[in-house]
């Protein structure tokens, strides 16, 4: 199988792995848009290296497959009726075994994957509309075309080239650099996306993982320069203002009017204001002399 040193995730690397990687004997062997992920998937994988040694957790397949000698999958690879696929791998930098499972959930391919005894599930969500011409599909290889023309017709069922690329770069920045960070593969580059990522959570993490502070803590539980950042609530008189103003009394502080005192003169009305809210004018004097007795 001819292999670009220089990207491991070229269309035509991941085309001819495809390619090698269809089983015998069975048609079609690319039943629907699931199928082509899966193989898409599985595709990636071996182009870094892994090794594929079983379909689950448990099976196990007589001839390992690996990306200089791409080896058919098992027929029954694709066997579920509902769409789900699971690949067990291994790889040499790496004492841990790897699980890739891609399951259909609605009008998306669902792609998780764990390293097995680290329990941490990575996953990414695959719209179908967007990788997949449904038209290309089923695919069967034809033994009378060349290599080239059915690996042409691999590519088309992934709408392009472009697309192609597409959905690996997601595969690789989302599954492999997640469960198997740090890979050294000629031809292969791990995204500084994801490394600058992992950087900036570190520093969170050790922020929520600080406990709280203890008691007998010396810092005050009260800090004017961090709490007090907004002025204080409005708040209606009286209120304690040593610098507030005492309101105005009608009579001199400390004075009181007598029991049945009336001020018959208007001495204690504030100035300017006259019995109708004006002035007092020389022509009102006395005409309270007109009003009857009592009032």
């Amino acid at each position: 199988m001819y292999i670009n040193q220089g990207n491991v995730f070229s269309s035509k690397n991941l085309c001819a792995c495809m390619l090698s990687s269809l089983p015998k004997g069975i048609s079609p062997q690319v039943r629907d848009a699931y199928d082509a992920v899966a193989l898409l998937a599985n595709a990636c994988m071996l182009a870094v290296g892994f090794r594929l040694q079983g379909l689950g957790e448990d099976h196990i397949i007589d001839t390992i497959s690996d990306p200089k000698d791409p080896q058919p999958l098992p027929q029954e690879w694709n066997a579920s009726a509902t769409s789900n696929y699971a690949f067990r791998y291994a790889h040499t930098q790496s004492s841990l075994q790897f699980i890739l499972k891609i399951s259909r959930l609605g009008n998306k391919a669902i792609v998780n994957g764990l390293a097995i005894d680290d329990d941490k599930v990575h996953t990414l969500e695959v719209l179908i509309k967007d990788f997949v011409s449904q038209s290309s599909l089923p695919f069967t290889a034809d033994s009378t075309e060349t290599t080239e023309q059915n690996e042409s017709k691999l590519v088309n069922i992934f709408i392009s080239a472009g697309r192609v690329a597409d959905l690996c770069a997601m595969i690789k920045l989302q599954i492999i650099q997640k469960f198997a960070p740090g890979l050294q593969k000629e031809g292969y580059e791990e995204s500084a996306h994801a490394a600058s990522t992992a950087t900036m959570s570190e520093p969170s993490s050790r922020q929520q993982q600080q406990p709280p502070p203890e008691r007998g803590d010396p810092r005050p539980l009260h800090d004017p320069l961090r709490d007090d950042r907004l002025p204080p609530a409005a708040q209606p008189r009286p209120f304690n203002d040593p610098l507030a103003a005492e309101p105005r009394r009608p009579y001199p502080a400390g004075d009181f009017p007598p029991p049945g005192f009336e001020d018959e003169y208007e001495m204690n009305r504030p100035p300017g204001q006259g019995p109708l809210g004006g002035e007092r004018r020389p022509l009102n004097i006395g005409e309270r002399d007109l009003y009857p007795p009592g009032m």
